[in-house]
């Protein structure tokens, strides 16, 4: 038993965010069965003054990035005046341009329950530590502490991180997959590969399948779910290897197309309707669960030219450390050329600084490595390949 959880219960409680309330519901509704979980989906599209028959709801046009963007900006001045209202999420800029979403503070209890309820059913006993890597730095700290969850942001990742896993032996480690790599990388560089076998880990990514091969033959064993940043999580991995129980309590899955679409059932606010995510998958046992999840198309590639390969790794830099400069991206690599190019279309008049990520390249792929910067006015998003190999 976590000596701490009395204490974090009744600041669970004073503080309105409810989450052990959440969290104990979503433990039934797990169980529930597709028609019950439709017959409450239903509830909430009415609710929301979205649709009052499926038939209606599927007659809904789909939404894309786009039209959340325009969203987002007409609610941003609200947001601004009572901050403390309302909850915010940004992605991490996988698909080329990081994406601002806001909703009611509920929002984020519900994403903070759907964990809680992902981690017990991996084997989390409620007292044992997690890491968790935040997109950011971490909001709750102190509601974190009480439950015994380390918050960290990814897109910081150092000898603090690698330091606190040497010490604390956390039962799992959640975060992206990129992010959790990196950090591997770390542990092992510094000689303590040897802890990682007693720990798990939980991937939250659109790709986890090349990651995963990797982690396995680091970690205990390694989870995955799928969500985005734009609402709450949309499925967790509670299924076969590569398949995902999709959260029917929180969100509508649809897959159209072969591109996953979805609806968020708790946002009231500027609601998130029939969502072109632009990631991909199917469905199987009557929607209920989510396989073959993936995100936009990169090449990877491992050939002599290179000191590893390439993959999502390559992006993670520019999403994390040049958002507040670049709107959008993407990147081309010539292996035999050893050259990099980034195409990129700034998000203001700074000029961001390019020697970290010339170092970056070079401390991964090589010294003879270089990178060139094309500037561009605007680019499409439609289709576009993020990283391409050029062999």
């Amino acid at each position: 038993m976590n000596w701490k959880y009395p204490l974090f219960w009744l600041y669970d409680k004073l503080s309105g965010m409810n989450v052990c309330k959440i969290h104990k519901e979503l433990m039934k509704s797990q169980n529930w069965s597709i028609e019950k979980a439709e017959a409450f989906q239903l509830q909430r599209l009415q609710a929301l003054n979205i649709a009052d028959s499926w038939e209606e709801f599927r007659s809904l046009p789909l939404m894309t990035k786009e039209d959340l963007r325009k969203k987002a900006k007409e609610f941003q001045p609200i947001f601004s005046k009572c901050p403390s209202t309302y909850t915010w999420h940004s992605s991490s800029g996988s698909t080329g341009e990081p994406l601002i979403t806001y909703g009611p503070k509920e929002l984020q209890s519900i994403k903070t329950a759907v964990f809680m309820r992902s981690w017990k059913n991996v084997g989390w006993n409620g007292t044992d530590w997690i890491l968790r890597l935040t997109a950011g730095e971490p909001q709750w700290k102190v509601y974190d502490y009480l439950r015994n969850i380390k918050p960290m942001n990814y897109r910081t990742i150092s000898d603090k991180h690698v330091d606190w896993v040497i010490k604390n032996k956390p039962f799992l480690i959640h975060g992206g997959s990129g992010a959790i790599r990196e950090l591997t990388d770390k542990i092992i560089a510094k000689g303590r590969e040897d802890i990682l076998s007693d720990m798990k880990v939980y991937l939250m990514s659109e790709d986890v399948h090349v990651h995963t091969k990797i982690l396995k033959m680091y970690y205990k064993e390694v989870h995955s779910g799928y969500g985005l940043a734009e609402l709450c999580t949309v499925a967790s991995g509670r299924g076969k290897p590569g398949f995902y129980l999709t959260n029917m309590e929180c969100c509508i899955c649809e897959v159209i197309d072969g591109e996953i679409v979805v609806t968020d059932l708790w946002n009231n606010l500027m609601p998130v309707v029939r969502y072109k995510t632009k990631d991909f998958g199917s469905t199987e046992d009557g929607d209920n669960m989510l396989c073959n999840v993936h995100g936009r198309q990169v090449d990877y590639y491992n050939g002599p030219e290179l000191n590893r390969p390439t993959g999502w790794w390559m992006l993670s830099p520019i999403s994390h450390y040049y958002g507040k400069y670049i709107k959008q991206w993407k990147m081309e690599v010539l292996p035999k050329k050893k050259l990099i190019v980034l195409y990129y279309v700034p998000r203001n008049k700074d000029n961001m600084n390019v020697f970290y990520y010339n170092e970056f390249v070079r401390e991964n792929l090589g010294d003879e490595w270089e990178v060139n910067y094309i500037k561009q006015k605007t680019m499409s998003n439609k289709s576009m390949h993020l990283l391409k190999v050029i062999k």
